[in-house]
């Protein structure tokens, strides 16, 4: 089988890469409680990584690495481990064929991925397996995620995803996420594939674990925002063509290692190995106000987008009994539950339900007082927008969060 490594060029400039990176100013924890999680990282919003100790137990490691790494190298990867996985249908990327603020993408059994890798890996270098839901496709085949890996303690309080367990779910219903969709992904490329800028959905904070290889992460706190956006005022694709790369704090993330990445924060990611690591989207009650803001400004874009729409409605229906306002809105919503993946509706509910079954164990929760305050941060602020008085069916929900929050 051909060497799955980066070709000797390609190793070349990973090498000047990484002799690049300064020191590690990251925090970075063999252990993290709870507590420490929510005082020093959750609340002022703020980067941090795990070590390899919080994966080296995962079956995924042992399954997925080849042995004989050095002290401080990577693994080869085991693609047999993947095998099993071979009938799943996942997401590719070329991230040799950039295609406006992402790549060509296409739709393939993972079979046909690994018999590239595998077999002719100069034509599928630029390949990336990416957002695959392989926990879920796990649990809807009746087993359970424990087979892959173990999510680490002080990270289970997650409102985007299944409360965790290892074990198979009882039902098919409860591997659903309590929002609308699963954001747990697995990813797999070889050296040099990347994820170009981005914030992540929601304005939701994000783990990703190094199950084999080393990726570099470029990460943008919120307040350098302007940094990387072009003239048009549009996220530019790769932070590597800027001037000291924008100013990112540049991280050169280990084999095993675990990085959290804050909510809002903007972050680019390039593989150095050939990389297989998975990823969970989350927010919980701490993110809860950062969340809402993001929510309100796509309502507004969406808003500024269809205003003919508005005028239309207005011309159509009048203005005396208030039926246009409720016309415009609901509009207004479907359109912002395409764009940003959920809307008012959405994400109260998505409140509610995990007010009402905690995703974790109490001593991995923010103390309920805390808890409390945000949840009546973003109710006492939405009950100041016109949709608190539009949207019956948003106001009951919301009015059921404020009984569960008293």
């Amino acid at each position: 089988m051909p060497s799955l490594g980066p070709t000797i060029e390609q190793r070349a400039h990973i090498d000047r890469l990484v002799s690049s990176i300064p020191d590690r100013t990251l925090p970075t924890y063999q252990h993290l409680t709870h507590d420490q999680l929510l005082r020093d990282h959750l609340i002022p919003n703020t980067p941090f990584l795990l070590t390899s100790s919080n994966t080296s137990q995962w079956p995924a490691a042992k399954a997925l690495r080849t042995p004989g790494a050095k002290t401080g190298e990577a693994s080869d990867p085991d693609l047999r481990g993947l095998r099993q996985y071979a009938h799943h249908v996942v997401p590719v990327a070329n991230t040799l064929k950039p295609q406006f603020s992402e790549f060509e993408r296409t739709e393939r059994p993972l079979g046909d991925v690994l018999d590239l890798w595998e077999n002719d890996i100069d034509a599928a270098r630029g390949l990336y397996v990416k957002d695959w839901h392989l926990m879920a496709e796990i649990e809807s085949e009746g087993r359970g995620v424990g087979e892959v890996y173990a999510v680490p303690e002080c990270l289970r309080d997650d409102w985007l995803n299944p409360p965790y367990t290892p074990s198979p779910r009882a039902t098919h219903s409860e591997s659903a996420s309590t929002s609308t969709s699963d954001f747990r992904f697995t990813y797999a490329g070889p050296a040099l594939t990347y994820t170009p800028l981005h914030r992540d959905v929601y304005g939701s904070y994000s783990w990703s674990a190094n199950v084999v290889g080393r990726k570099v992460w470029w990460l943008f706190s919120p307040e350098r925002l302007d940094k990387i956006k072009d003239p048009n005022g549009e996220l530019y694709f790769d932070v590597r063509d800027l001037e000291n790369e924008g100013g990112a704090i540049k991280v050169l993330q280990q084999e095993g290692e675990i990085i959290f990445v804050p909510s809002g924060w903007h972050h680019q990611v390039l593989n150095i190995d050939f990389c297989i690591s998975i990823n969970h989207n989350l927010f919980s009650s701490p993110t809860l106000p950062r969340i809402y803001a993001t929510l309100c400004l796509g309502q507004n874009r969406v808003e500024e987008s269809i205003l003919d729409v508005k005028e239309m409605i207005i011309d159509r229906l009048g203005t005396e009994d208030g039926s246009w306002e409720k016309e415009w809105f609901d509009e207004v919503q479907s359109l912002l539950e395409m764009d940003a993946g959920w809307n008012w509706k959405g994400f109260w509910v998505t409140v509610k339900k995990n007010l009402e079954m905690s995703p974790s164990l109490e001593h991995d929760l923010p103390p309920t007082p805390l808890q409390r305050e945000w949840v009546w941060e973003v109710i006492t602020q939405y009950k100041e927008r016109r949709e608190w008085v539009v949207l019956d069916n948003v106001k009951d929900i919301v009015l059921d969060v404020g009984r569960l929050s008293t």
